[in-house]
């Protein structure tokens, strides 16, 4: 009942606002209004059309940003989710694609960028630019453009208690149509507090026809992991009028040389005492990547887009699990080779829109050897191609956007073969009412292809009573993507969305844990019961004193069904609030967030809680430099960070993480930037490369 009222109390806030807001505006005039192909009203410091919501940050919000992350938490965004980490979502939790002039960008790149050029932030849902490469959800940064120039920037950051840092080193050097970006970042942790323990039911049936049920607690006595990354970018982009060409190198080092657990383990019914074990793991990967991005206006309104990306990735891991007398021995090495490429044309109809057709492809190859409880030599190969097509409208106050394709995939597994040809398609419909009001619908189907490490047949034991292995006939499974969002921006000084988005998929593969009378199998089959993830959720912002205080808040109510083999259906309520105040060139933050709760993903049923966390930062800055100082979870002095539970027919485990996020610690970052030349020309940085991806089994 409780979770009820809570969803007719956001849809009646929702619906109250937006007839407020349209009775205001039948009332009153705007005092400022431009009307091009769309109605845009600017209202200080953000426009809203049907296409496109831009937003401008002020100096004080820029000068006290350390990164492009830090700027939009600081801007508050209504079509964005609050408290931005390393990613970016939509406030119903869709993936936001970045983009920094037009080219894209990653979470590194936003960590170099110099926040002071930023002019403004667009966001768009499913636009009709060629250059944002066909994703749903874009936010693109414009930056202020000057003849030539450069710049050097340093950051770095280090959390005390929590014992971990990093250091990005930055350049850029602009000489007529060059630009060149070279980056180099580190980081390290070293924990003794970043392990999980478990507590897992065993329903076993045994040789007379009856069921025994074993209890299994895992508890950790000590733990010690270490961690190191390095990464090397460099960045050239060629850009004249009709061309820009951006290619990209780059490199990671990631390596986890310690790993270690020790503690106890017990067993009901069948053991009274306890039984020690100890868990040594290591890993390392590195990767080499190139990605590529060329645009070509070709006149008479045609543009041709070209987008490669390869990446490869060596990666090594061992692993060996003591308990008592039992040893269970577990290495993998892995090469990993992934290039994808998308070539699209697009023409402008003018007012009658605009019409891209293209062509998508993915192929990815993979060569796994397992050593120790198996014994394996796995090879895979598989590809997609996606040819496609859209068309985008936009008329006064309406914005369309339909696109439809297909996607051929085809994989091979040792002598197994599996293939198959799926439709997908993309609709959305967004409509401005007055320019302050904004309300969007969209819809998107597609079939995603299986992680190459689901197809193993390497059957691998991780304990005497936990077993796990693949499926090498494994196929793509359908997803449904739908959504409604309604954002109101009635004047400078309040905003608010109202949203309710879900996903849902069909023909999924899912974790099954097969029982025997010595322990459980845990493999994976298809096709299983339904997933649906749906989340509805309200997000406000004012701003008071003459925009010297911010405050945003967030109340979201997730809510998951998850079929066949896990049978469950979990709800709860989230919410957030954030404030910062400016005076001078000095700010103060402070940061609550609740106890989050959210679905794990489709194919392993659990239901995940993080902990609360809460933070006050007090932070100085410039045009050059930027200094900030952050106490985070004063009052909390324990370790337990979040909770995973998964309940299914034979088998059921709740899993407690343990971490330095929840815990207090005392975070110091610093940055500087200096400028050289007449003019600095900016866009988006270099920054560490992805690489192709590991197969190993886990």
């Amino acid at each position: 009942m409780r979770y009820l009222l809570i969803q007719i109390a956001l849809l009646l806030f929702g619906s109250i606002s937006f007839c407020l807001t349209l009775d205001a505006q039948v009332k009153t005039k705007d005092s400022l209004s431009i009307q091009l192909k769309e109605v845009v009203v600017e209202a200080d410091q953000q426009n809203i059309s049907a296409s496109v919501s831009t937003y401008f940050p002020t100096s004080k919000q820029k000068n006290a940003s350390q990164s492009g992350i830090d700027l939009l938490n600081r801007m508050a965004i209504p079509q964005l989710a609050l408290g931005a980490g390393t990613t970016i979502n939509t406030v119903g939790n869709r993936p936001v694609a970045v983009f920094i002039d037009w080219l894209p960008a990653t979470a590194d790149d936003l960590k170099n960028m110099r926040t002071t050029d930023v002019k403004k932030v667009e966001y768009y849902d499913y636009p009709s630019d060629p250059r944002f490469l066909g994703n749903a959800h874009v936010v693109n940064f414009v930056m202020k453009r000057y003849e030539y120039g450069g710049y050097l920037k340093a950051l770095g950051s280090e959390r005390f208690m929590a014992n971990d840092g990093q250091l990005n080193l930055f350049g850029k050097f602009q000489s007529k149509r060059f630009t060149f970006d070279l980056g180099l970042g580190a980081s390290y942790s070293k924990s003794t507090h970043d392990f999980a323990e478990s507590f897992e039911t065993y329903r076993l049936p045994q040789n007379d026809g009856s069921e025994k049920t074993f209890r299994r607690t895992e508890s950790v006595i000590a733990a010690d992991k270490h961690n190191r990354l390095l990464w090397p970018t460099l960045k050239v982009v060629y850009n004249t009028d009709k061309i820009t060409i951006s290619n990209i190198v780059g490199a990671a080092f990631d390596h986890t040389p310690i790993n270690n657990t020790t503690g106890t383990v017990g067993i009901n019914p069948d053991k009274m005492d306890l039984t020690d074990f100890n868990k040594t793991e290591a890993m390392r990967q590195n990767s080499l990547s190139y990605s590529g991005n060329w645009n070509f206006i070709l006149g008479k309104r045609n543009t041709i887009n070209f987008n490669p990306v390869y990446s490869y990735t060596h990666s090594r891991q061992s692993s060996l699990y003591r308990e008592g007398r039992a040893e269970f021995p577990n290495d993998a090495e892995d090469d990993s080779h992934s290039v994808r490429a998308r070539l699209q044309f697009n023409h402008s109809f003018g007012n009658y829109g605009n019409l891209k057709i293209f062509c998508q492809g993915l192929f990815y190859r993979a060569s796994t050897r397992y050593l120790g409880t198996a014994d394996l030599h796995d090879r895979l190969t598989t590809y997609r191609i996606g040819p496609g097509l859209g068309y985008s409208l936009s008329r006064n106050k309406y914005y369309i956007y339909l696109g439809v394709g297909y996607n051929y995939d085809h994989s091979k597994y040792r002598q197994t073969i599996e293939h198959s040809t799926q439709p997908w398609a993309d609709a959305s419909v967004q409509y401005s009412f007055n320019g302050k009001n904004y309300i969007s619908a969209e819809f998107h189907h597609m079939t995603s292809v299986p992680l190459s490490s689901y197809r193993s047949e390497a059957v691998v034991q991780s304990n005497p009573l936990m077993s796990y292995t693949g499926n090498p006939a494994l196929k793509p499974y359908k997803s449904f993507d739908y959504g409604i969002t309604y954002t109101c921006i009635p004047n400078s000084n309040f905003s608010f969305s109202v949203y309710a988005t879900a996903w849902s998929v069909r023909d999924r593969y899912a974790f099954v844990y097969t029982p025997s009378s010595t322990g459980i199998l845990r493999t994976i089959e298809q096709p299983m019961g339904g997933f649906t993830s749906l989340t509805t959720g309200a997000y406000g912002r004012v701003r008071l004193l003459q925009n010297r205080l911010q405050i945003a808040g967030l109340i979201e109510m997730p809510f998951c069904h998850n079929g066949e083999p896990f049978n469950s259906d979990h709800v709860d309520v989230n919410y957030s609030l954030q404030a910062y105040w400016y005076f001078g060139g000095w700010n103060i933050g402070a940061h609550y967030f609740s106890d989050k709760s959210a679905p794990g993903s489709e194919i392993n049923g659990l239901w995940t809680k993080r902990r609360e966390t809460y933070s006050l930062s007090i932070g100085w800055g410039n045009s050059s430099w930027n200094v900030s100082a952050l106490i985070a979870n004063p009052f909390t002095w324990s370790w337990k960070n979040s909770s995973n539970e998964m309940n299914s027919r034979y088998f059921d485990r709740k899993q407690f993480g343990y971490g330095v996020d929840s815990h207090c610690y005392v975070k110091l970052g610093a940055s500087y930037v200096f400028g050289f030349g007449k003019h600095v020309k900016q866009n988006n940085e270099a920054s560490r490369q992805n690489g192709a991806g590991s197969a190993i089994l886990e």
